[in-house]
């Protein structure tokens, strides 16, 4: 756990625990349980169960009480019963979970492979693969930055080539700067890039 814009929090958990051990251990909402029941690919499942493992002890740590993830009409996850706000993301081998008491916030992870650059003409401008030549740290850059942003805005669907476009950035850059761009409004945000491992977490906050 990392302290992240001076009063929220950042945990990574990696999952190395078998499927039977994380069920014994959740101890999530109904809510919680029936979206878990829905999951059916036991790897998938381990990655639920130790995302919300993890955001339960993230908000009991800083004296809340976990009431379980709901999601409102945008589909966007939230806290059920508090204002605080988090986002998360699991990978194969690790779950990440970002909260904060005031600002919306938004987090990615991603393992560096070479499925950035088979994809990257999907989420990347012109000017923004021609940035990140192929070099794939740099591409896992731009996937998490942007989908952190998406995650953050939650209201409705951004194309990621479109709407949130990415500043240009040194490769072992640890803050970059990026935008949500729509028709009614503009915005930028710092976000911060974290290296773990063969994977990239980027996170925001408003």
């Amino acid at each position: 756990m990392r302290p992240f814009d001076g009063r929220g929090q950042v945990a990574l958990w990696e999952i190395t625990e078998d499927l039977e051990d994380l069920q014994r251990a959740f101890r999530g909402s109904p809510a919680d349980l029936a979206a878990y029941q829905e999951i059916h690919h036991p790897q998938k499942q381990r990655e639920f169960l130790a995302s919300r493992i993890l955001i339960q002890t993230l908000v009991e740590s800083v004296g809340e009480t976990y009431h379980g993830i709901r999601k409102d009409s945008y589909d966007k996850p939230f806290l059920h019963n508090t204002n605080s706000h988090f986002s998360l993301s699991h990978s194969l081998r690790f779950a990440a979970v970002v909260w904060h008491p005031t600002a919306r916030v938004g987090l990615d992870i991603e393992p560096v492979s070479e499925k950035l650059a088979i994809v990257a003409h999907k989420y990347l401008s012109e000017q923004e693969y021609a940035h990140a030549n192929r070099k794939l740290r740099k591409l896992g850059v731009y996937w998490t930055a942007k989908e952190a942003l998406y995650k953050l805005y939650g209201e409705k669907k951004l194309s990621f080539k479109g709407n949130i476009p990415i500043e240009p950035f040194q490769e072992k850059d640890t803050q970059i700067q990026g935008w949500v761009k729509t028709e009614s409004e503009e915005k930028r945000y710092t976000l911060e890039v974290i290296e773990v491992e063969d994977c990239i977490l980027t996170v925001v906050a408003e």
